[in-house]
């Protein structure tokens, strides 16, 4: 009886996979990727443009974050400039006012002063050091501090601390008075935009505000928002409006000097009772379509861009046409010449 042994031999399956890299595995995979409908070549050209976008896609993320770093790390700079009545406005109505308070103050103070003895009798006059000198040095201090503590500055000062450099949200306008003012209208005018992309670095609103009363003194607040959060840029002067006169009308021009980058910004215009300190009357993007996407942007984003024209002029020395001309034509005549003599 005889044995056989049988020796069986390994699958080729298990050299496969030892080698994933070999042809037959390769054209499985590009037969498996032919099969989604994409063919060799053009997985090729694809992989290939992909290679050459990410660069350019790294540069852009780049650029990108780059601009808004520097948007968000500029400091806000805005200048601003107010007219009334189609000249700028420097506190005129007010001023007058308190020189009238200031002249009635005057006309107070000498009535209840002594009169000044003229030179003669103040000679025969005895020197008393008491009452007189000290009544003169009092009037002159009452008189100094009344001019230094004007309302104008001070006010002003105060209110600009409190709006100036603050950021609202479109929840926290709320007006104490109930119809007593009202924005009754407003414009939008835009100016300087150096390099034509659309977008300016100065603009003007103009508004009519008007009120109940014959008279009463009030002043603005100017913001530029984005997606509802508003920033102050300018806290204008103390000034009158006249019940519902058409032509008290206030304009605050401003300019955008830094900070700003490039983008559709929305304006919120608020008015305040200068007696109360209370807001009083606004105007939005809501009621106003000219303040809702306004493009601004600072002046340091305008440059201008300027054609240059080459000329270019070519010189090939100082010989004319004519005198070409008449080089080539005794050339060939010449040429002529000689084979006419061989002949």
């Amino acid at each position: 009886m005889k044995l056989l042994s049988v020796v069986t031999a390994p699958p080729k399956a298990a050299s496969y996979r030892s080698n994933p890299c070999s042809n037959s595995s390769y054209s499985s995979a590009i037969n498996s990727k032919s099969k989604l409908g994409v063919s060799a070549p053009l997985l090729k050209v694809l992989s290939a443009l992909t290679f050459l976008a990410l660069p350019v896609a790294y540069v852009h993320a780049a650029n990108t974050a780059e601009n808004t770093e520097e948007s968000t790390s500029a400091k806000k700079t805005v200048t601003s400039k107010e007219y009334r009545y189609n000249q700028p406005y420097i506190g005129a109505e007010q001023a007058a006012v308190n020189d009238k308070s200031d002249q009635v103050s005057e006309q107070e103070s000498a009535k209840e002063a002594p009169p000044a003895p003229s030179q003669a009798n103040a000679e025969a006059l005895p020197t008393q050091p008491g009452n007189y000198e000290s009544d003169a040095e009092a009037n002159a201090v009452s008189t100094l501090s009344i001019s230094n503590t004007s309302p104008i500055g001070s006010k002003q000062a105060a209110r600009v601390e409190q709006h100036a450099n603050t950021t609202k949200s479109s929840s926290d306008i709320v007006i104490s008075s109930v119809n007593e003012f009202w924005i009754y209208d407003s414009w939008l005018s835009l100016q300087h935009d150096l390099d034509y992309d659309g977008y300016f670095s100065t603009f003007s609103v103009e508004f009519d505000a008007d009120t109940i009363f014959v008279d009463a003194p009030v002043y603005a607040v100017l913001y530029l928002g984005q997606n509802g959060v508003y920033d102050a840029i300018h806290v204008s002067s103390e000034f009158f409006i006249y019940g519902e006169d058409s032509s008290d009308s206030f304009v605050i021009e401003s300019t955008l000097v830094s900070g700003f980058q490039s983008y559709d910004y929305d304006i919120l215009l608020e008015l305040y009772d200068a007696q109360t300190e209370q807001l009083v009357a606004f105007s939005d993007g809501y009621d106003n379509a000219e303040f809702a996407f306004v493009p601004l942007e600072s002046e340091t984003n305008e440059y201008i861009v300027e054609d240059t024209v080459v000329i270019v002029e070519e010189h090939g020395g100082s010989m004319s046409w004519i005198a070409l001309c008449f080089i080539i034509s005794a050339a060939g005549l010449r040429i002529f010449k000689a084979g006419a003599l061989r002949k």
